[in-house]
């Protein structure tokens, strides 16, 4: 047999110096299995930035700041920069080894063969500079540039370092890149969201695994204001900050959703959505601390770490009752008439936030770390849709000085309007009495309540029928639930025989409407309603009225 620095001229300018010391490598055929193959591939590879996780090959994409899966396509010549592969062909008493690619489906084979995965070094996320983590011993600390082991992240090197200051320091540098924004007169709620959203792009590793964090929100009452401006300030992280449109569809949602989990991102920024936000994907994915998917293209799952902040800008954006409940917003309120008419005293753009981005990153740090010698104290206000989230980035933000990032938001015109038009509509309701579906609207109507679903009335057919479906879907999500001070919103029957009204703290009998069945029995019997409905109802064992026969219509 010959050494591998004889291979044989196969059309390559020069055969001995195309194996450049690479080791040599048989591919799979007779004699050589191909699990033997993958196992001793994987083992070459170690050390050349191929990453094994979940069950797939992955790479780095620095130009990306993110994880790529591998393809067999790309693994084909990717190996032959590390690894000289070759065949060998007989040649009277000697074998020749001959270079050769190694196949497309070998290629393939190999991705998704446990020995070449088990050889490979396992990597969670991408990192695209040092950032803050929390070691199993308790420890806070910046990870290293490279991939580290424990903690499974890859980062990247910005070419600067992140430097610890005094306190007061970095929140001068702090107050001095936000101070031109046009912040609302809130008690200083919106500056401490915009600082923790920054915190939480850039220290989300200091909390528990399996944390939940916010979506953060950005708004504002004129376009130009600088919310945009501000998204990307907290993506400072990253060299660049990708500024993506919305999905449309809820299917498109998990489509972009599942693109961020497999890169491993830290960071999903999208830009000026107008109108109403119901994404039922999004609203799962801030739930869970793992998100899954059908890779595009493959017929394989993919479940990893829902790591990645999502930062949303809009003007006039409204948002469902459940992703008003685990977002926060930063508003931005514009006192001139026109955007442009407002004066600066320096420049703040993308490129002046590159510029000072040693100095911002080491002002984070530098709040993380005075924090933590000050015994991690906790925010002053919990928030049970992301309680760790709570406990660790809020309270920096309070540690720092500033106010509580937690604190109410009250911004007219947008976010969860469904929830303020359904307590506006109870309010307008009269204790007791009984409402068809057609009466709620009207009263809707009257008192420009759930606008997105009632401005489509037509004046002869009414509300459409999708948005009929929606507005009594939005009503049933409200049963049993307090709608007042003193009474529970109730929905009873289906189709035409469903009825809307007000209960009061007790109901017939002393009754509390949140039981399904009184603590004692009831013998049925008739009571007079008000004076505007029929009379003789029948009181059922539970308590309440009894709806006549379902018409079959589901509003």
């Amino acid at each position: 047999m010959t050494l591998a620095n004889d291979f044989q001229d196969t059309g390559e300018a020069d055969p001995l110096q195309s194996v450049n010391g690479r080791p040599a490598l048989q591919l799979p055929g007779a004699g050589h299995r191909i699990s033997n193959f993958a196992s001793e591939l994987g083992a070459m590879l170690q050390g050349h930035n191929i990453f094994a996780r979940k069950g797939c090959a992955f790479t780095l994409d620095h130009a990306g700041q993110k994880l790529e899966p591998v393809s067999g396509a790309w693994l084909r010549t990717f190996v032959e920069k590390h690894v000289a592969p070759y065949i060998l062909t007989p040649a009277g008493k000697i074998e020749l080894k001959i270079a050769k690619t190694m196949s497309k489906d070998t290629a393939d084979t190999v991705l998704v063969s446990p020995q070449f995965l088990e050889q490979l070094p396992l990597v969670e996320r991408f990192h695209p500079c040092p950032m803050p983590w929390l070691r199993e011993d308790g420890k806070i600390e910046l990870l290293p540039v490279g991939l580290d082991p424990d903690s499974r992240t890859y980062t990247a090197d910005p070419g600067f370092q992140i430097k610890p200051m005094p306190l007061v320091e970095a929140r001068a540098i702090l107050d001095y890149v936000l101070e031109e924004f046009a912040w609302p007169e809130d008690g200083g709620r919106s500056l401490a969201v915009q600082v923790a959203a920054m915190l939480t792009v850039f220290a989300s590793g200091i909390m528990p695994q399996g944390s939940t964090r916010p979506v953060f929100l950005f708004v504002a009452n004129s376009e130009g204001s600088g919310k945009t401006l501000l998204a990307i300030l907290c993506g400072v992280p990253y060299r660049e900050t990708p500024v993506e449109t919305a999905p449309r569809e809820d299917a498109e949602w998990a489509k972009k959703l599942l693109s961020a989990v497999i890169a491993g991102r830290r960071l999903i920024l999208l830009d000026n959505l107008k109108g109403h936000l119901n994404a039922p994907a999004l609203e799962a994915y801030t739930t869970s601390p793992h998100f899954s998917g059908r890779i595009l293209g493959v017929s394989k799952e993919f479940q990893g770490e829902a790591g990645a902040t999502v930062l949303i800008t809009g003007n006039g954006l409204t948002i469902s009752p459940d992703l008003r409940r685990r977002s926060l917003f930063v508003e931005l309120f514009l006192r001139e008439l026109r955007a442009e008419d407002r004066a600066f005293k320096r420049t703040l753009d993308t490129a002046a936030i590159q510029k000072a981005r040693p100095d911002i990153l080491s002002a984070l740090w530098s709040l993380v770390s005075a924090w933590d010698a000050a015994g991690r104290p906790k925010a002053s206000r919990m928030n049970s849709s992301f309680p760790r989230w709570t406990d660790t980035i809020a309270g920096i933000v309070e540690h720092a000085g500033y106010g509580c990032p937690t604190a109410p938001a009250e911004i007219a015109g947008m976010g969860d309007t469904d929830t303020a038009d359904f307590s506006t509509l109870a309010g307008l309701m009269q204790p007791a009495r009984r409402y068809t579906f057609a009466e709620l609207v009207t009263i809707a109507e009257d008192a420009g309540l759930f606008e997105r679903l009632t401005a489509d009335r037509d004046k002869e057919h009414g509300l459409s029928t999708k948005s009929k479906a929606t507005l009594a879907r939005v009503l049933t999500r409200y049963d049993r639930r307090r709608a007042t001070a003193a009474a529970v919103f109730r929905v009873e029957g289906k189709g035409h025989s469903r009825r809307y009204f007000l209960h009061g703290p007790h109901g017939p009998h002393g009754v509390s409407p949140l039981l399904e069945k009184p603590p004692f029995p009831i013998k049925p019997k008739h009571r007079a309603d008000h004076a505007d409905h029929a009379q003789g109802e029948l009181i059922s064992q539970s308590g309440e009225p009894c709806d006549p026969e379902d018409e079959g219509t589901d509003y």
